[in-house]
């Protein structure tokens, strides 16, 4: 299969949405997904056909080219608007298609339980694949006494189906003429994972009659099924048949590892998605990844001497190299053998959202995505079309940076240096935009200072204290901060270019949580998708080689609450009108609960001012004297209260005010 390509088509007029409407079964979805600065690139359409960019592994994804055709009872099970073409969704079983033929090819298994040398391939294959010539023969003849009470056939189908019927029959054909050799008396156990629990048969018949036995079953999703005899009486197998309905329960789409034209920054990723059934009971994951060359992966085949793992060998019994396509063949056919990420020139996994700004190493020069689909019931499941991200060439080849010092205290202000080493041996065209991601709002950005590679000072600005109402852009020598909020802070300067350049940035902010990692963008002319920097060894007047800042690791999520001014009079004469609340969450892994109410000294609260779920950080909210019913409080001492609900409990924080006319 040749190597994908991206399929450039630039966008100069910046962000432009798409509006998708996607009408389901059960619901209307819509979708707006955009397209960045830059490239993208559409797997689903003409350029990158979903059958021409990856693979199914366990062979259960169908490619629909109009989702319109899956019907029940005439009725479209997806209702999507006219043009939104090639689909990938979980297989819907046709009633009347066998589903255990072609299990080998899905990695699923036939055995029995017998010794190596009772054992023929052929004729378990035999038996899943439709040839009426082979079967399993286990009739008595002349000469071959057989034991046969207990003998069990084991199904492997290679993937969970929505199963309802079961079907097993001899040879009936002019040439076999074994009609009545067909099994008189066995146990059925059905299974939803690899091998059945035999504990219990799920069917049993000890008095059977018919030549071909037809086992109804309420539909239910099944992988594996066992056929046991429980009489010693010969018998044949020609087929076992399988038969079901509704969508499978899980699916799985890779695709190739996408090659880019250049190594890249990544964008926004986004995706078309239709539902059928309970919106509940269904599910997408998307998971991608990005690398250095087109072998994501290394493959391993262990070495067994005597029964005994003595090592493993990248290559197959005959000296060839293991690839994907040799590595899942011997996969189905059981072998041992090891798959693992080449963490040398690729990422691992990271699960995504749709619309989501990728955060994956880079610049790289290869992509690749995973979609798992789940569904719940036989009548649920979704249906993706058009995946598609955004990608861009870097400013320039890389950028390392550390930061000073890698240890602050819980929400007290701290002053960073951040410094950013450059990595350009090719000659980019370099940046003049350069942010930094911080966990709250700088109070000060004491200066910056640009360098070449000999030392020398190229540009420098000393800002200062950097008050909330700063006016914006200020300009100080031949820096300038462009931008302040809660989450970070922009700055331009002249074209940063050189290899060996370095960035130095002293600034004051805080930390609310244990492992806070701050983060430099670098953004090439024009565009709006960022080189990250990664930790690494920028300056050796640093010795952290990271980004990361750790904090004491505490138990009080509820941080310092501040109140300005102490008292205020909301009389709308312009002076001291509004209560300004400054209060900090920290500690916290994971969103949490936070209200903020205000109480008079009987404890009844007069306004509920916040109530939302917060991350560790830096918050605000203002009170104008009035409460919940919108009018103004009489004069007096009231409480403001700030609670967090976490896994810890609640923690609460109290400061009071003064309401006075």
């Amino acid at each position: 299969m040749p190597t994908p390509h991206a399929n450039r088509t630039h966008n100069s007029a910046g962000r432009w949405p798409r509006r998708v409407a996607l009408y389901c079964a059960s619901a209307i979805v819509f979708l707006v997904v955009t397209a960045g600065f830059g490239e993208e690139f559409v797997v689903g359409g003409a350029a990158h056909p979903w059958t021409e960019s990856g693979i199914t592994p366990g062979g259960v994804i169908a490619f629909v080219e109009d989702i319109r055709s899956l019907t029940e009872d005439d009725e479209a099970i997806f209702t999507v608007e006219a043009g939104n073409v090639d689909w990938i969704v979980p297989v819907r079983l046709d009633p009347g298609v066998n589903i255990a033929l072609g299990l080998l090819d899905r990695g699923g298994s036939v055995d029995i339980n017998l010794s190596d040398n009772q054992k023929d391939a052929d004729e378990l294959e035999g038996i899943i694949n439709g040839d009426h010539r082979v079967a399993i023969d286990r009739k008595w003849v002349d000469g071959r006494a057989l034991v046969n009470n207990g003998v069990t056939l084991f199904v492997d189908l290679g993937a969970r189906f929505g199963v309802n019927r079961i079907v097993f029959y001899p040879r009936m054909t002019p040439q076999f003429p074994f009609g009545n050799d067909f099994m008189r008396s066995y146990d059925l156990f059905v299974g939803e994972e690899e091998d059945p629990n035999l504990a219990f048969p799920d069917f049993s018949e000890s008095d059977n009659t018919d030549t071909t036995v037809v086992i109804e079953i309420d539909a239910q999703f099944v992988r594996s099924l066992a056929l046991k005899s429980t009489l010693n009486a010969g018998f044949e197998i020609d087929e076992i048949e399988i038969y079901g309905t509704g969508f499978v329960p899980e699916a799985v789409y890779e695709s190739d590892p996408l090659f880019l034209d250049d190594a890249s920054v990544w964008g926004q990723i986004r995706w078309l998605e239709a539902i059928a059934g309970d919106p509940e009971d269904s599910s997408i994951e998307v998971r991608v990844r990005s690398g250095a060359d087109d072998t994501p992966d290394d493959y391993y085949r262990e070495i067994k001497v005597g029964g005994v793992v003595t090592g493993r060998s990248p290559d197959d019994a005959f000296g060839n190299p293991l690839t994907r396509a040799s590595y899942e063949r011997l996969l189905r056919l059981d072998e041992p053998v090891i798959k693992q990420t080449d963490a040398e020139n690729w990422g691992q996994w990271q699960l995504v959202e749709n619309g989501q700004i990728l955060e994956l190493p880079a610049p790289r020069q290869y992509f690749q995505f995973r979609v798992d689909f789940t569904n719940a019931t036989l009548t649920s499941s979704r249906a993706l079309a058009q995946l598609a991200f955004d990608f861009s060439s870097p400013p320039v080849d890389g950028l390392f940076a550390e930061v000073e010092p890698s240890t602050a205290s819980i929400s007290e202000t701290t002053t960073f240096t951040f410094v950013t080493l450059v990595d350009n041996d090719s000659g980019r065209d370099g940046f003049t935009r350069f942010d930094v991601e911080t966990p709250t709002r700088i109070t000060a950005l004491h200066s910056v200072t640009v360098k070449d590679p000999s030392g020398t000072v190229t540009a420098r600005g000393d800002f200062g204290t950097v008050d909330v109402d700063e006016m914006l852009p200020r300009f100080s020598g031949e820096v300038t901060l462009t931008e302040v909020d809660d989450e970070h802070f922009s700055l331009t300067m002249p074209r940063v270019v050189q290899d060996g350049a370095s960035i130095e940035i002293i600034f004051d902010s805080a930390v609310f949580r244990y492992g806070t990692r701050f983060r430099g963008l670098a953004f090439a002319e024009g565009s709006t998708l960022p080189l990250l920097t990664e930790g690494g060894n920028a300056t050796s007047a640093i010795d952290t080689d990271d980004l990361l800042v750790s904090v004491s690791i505490g138990a009080t999520v509820a941080g310092p609450l501040k109140l300005s001014p102490s008292s205020f009079s909301p009389n709308d004469d312009g002076i001291n009108d509004d209560l300004q609340i400054d209060y900090i969450v920290q500690h916290l892994v994971a969103l949490s609960p936070v209200t903020v109410q205000v109480h008079d000294l009987s404890g009844r609260r007069v306004r509920q001012l916040a109530h939302a779920d917060r991350s560790s950080g830096q918050y605000r909210v203002e009170w104008d004297g009035r409460n919940d019913d919108g009018n103004l409080v009489p004069p007096g001492i009231y409480l403001i209260a700030v609670e967090v609900r976490s896994d810890q409990g609640s923690q609460r924080r109290l400061r009071q005010t003064a309401v006075v006319y």
